[in-house]
């Protein structure tokens, strides 16, 4: 009976040391795993102290803050195009507290690294660069009309505000067969936001007090 004990005792020993030797070669490969990605991807990482470029995208005032409603701290951009530099560790506290910012494409993040980490290649494949809706204006209609409907629905309206824009200022420096086109293609009356625009802004000019 001794001997029968002392084989069963045996083999649950075995079975536990083949389970341990299990853990640990699963554990060995996982570190393996790890080493390896950060060996691929060493050059690529983001210190949280870097400054990543953030271009603003709408054509008025944007601030971006670190915190839900307005709180924490805040970058200010006054117009289309302008360019600051933030802090990644600010960035991304950004990116949380207005996810729909970023989805809409009320700003462009300038670092593939940071688009890229944080799997945004999705939302960025339907959201235009400023050289992109640059381009909306100088081509012909078709070709016009085709990267506007490339923009997802929020940076659409965008386009249409920056179309009313430039129009107003000088409608011969846009190609009014694209003006057309995207008029058609989104139902939005741009002629008469384009009047309505000029009306506001004659109101303004008439009501600044005169410096004698």
């Amino acid at each position: 009976m001794t001997t029968k004990s002392t084989k069963a005792l045996s083999g649950k020993d075995n079975e536990e040391t083949i389970e341990s030797l299990k853990a640990k070669i699963a554990e060995l490969e996982k570190l393996q795993n790890k080493e390896e990605n950060e060996k691929s991807f060493g050059d690529e990482k983001i210190q949280q102290d870097e400054y990543i470029p953030v271009m603003s995208l709408l054509p008025f005032t944007l601030n971006l803050s670190t915190k839900e409603r307005g709180q924490g701290s805040i970058k200010k951009f006054s117009s289309f195009g302008e360019v600051k530099r933030i802090l990644y560790k600010d960035l991304v506290d950004i990116m949380e507290a207005s996810p729909n910012f970023l989805k809409a494409g009320y700003y462009y993040i300038l670092d593939p690294r940071v688009i890229r980490f944080h799997g945004l290649d999705e939302d960025y494949a339907s959201i235009l660069t400023k050289e992109k809706i640059e381009d909306i204006l100088s081509t012909n209609s078709e070709e016009g009309l085709s990267l506007y409907n490339s923009a997802n629905p929020e940076q659409q309206k965008i386009i249409i505000s920056l179309l009313v824009e430039k129009i107003v200022d000088n409608k011969d420096s846009v190609n009014l067969n694209v003006v057309d086109s995207i008029a058609r293609a989104s139902g939005v009356n741009i002629t008469e936001m384009v009047e309505n625009s000029k009306k506001i802004k004659e109101q303004f000019a008439q009501n600044i007090p005169q410096v004698e």
